[in-house]
């Protein structure tokens, strides 16, 4: 990750915070240069805000679900309402379409957050070999033998 990614993560991970919800990858783009004089493409903003759940910290995690879901909800909302209160007939029917496919990518993003955080409970803590006292000098003619033995080894495989 390079510096210009992390800031721009940070970035926008805080106007996610601001909004409290996760805003269009235009939008996200436009606020960048405005607040942070960052300039990325759409499409760049769009791979950050699509990037692997299990890369996030706890609190950016929370957030993300929290503004992924809040704008979701919203939308299911406004749609319910065309649903059930409009006199257009077929206006309401796309709207009860729309309720079921939002409803159904809230499902979808709820079992995707379900399983990284699945994932990132289960992940294994790093080892590390630690000695204690004077270094040992090696026997090379037994290094450069076992070192040779195992490129023959990744030359078969």
């Amino acid at each position: 990750m390079t510096i210009a990614q992390e800031t721009r993560w940070r970035a926008e991970l805080e106007i996610i915070q601001e909004l409290g919800k996760v805003p269009s990858s235009r939008e996200m783009q436009k606020l960048l240069k405005d607040k942070y004089s960052i300039e990325a493409n759409h499409n760049t903003v769009n791979a950050d805000l699509k990037r692997d759940l299990e890369f996030l910290t706890k609190e950016e995690y929370t957030n993300q679900k929290n503004g992924i879901l809040s704008m979701l909800d919203a939308e299911i909302t406004i749609a319910h309402n065309i649903a059930t209160n409009e006199a257009d007939s077929e206006l309401k029917l796309k709207a009860m379409n729309t309720v079921s496919k939002l409803s159904k990518t809230k499902s979808e993003i709820l079992i995707k957050f379900r399983n990284a955080q699945a994932k990132l409970s289960t992940e294994e803590k790093p080892i590390y070999n630690i000695s204690i006292g004077e270094p040992v000098e090696i026997d090379l003619k037994k290094f450069n033998k076992l070192e040779k033995d195992a490129k023959n080894v990744k030359k078969t495989d």
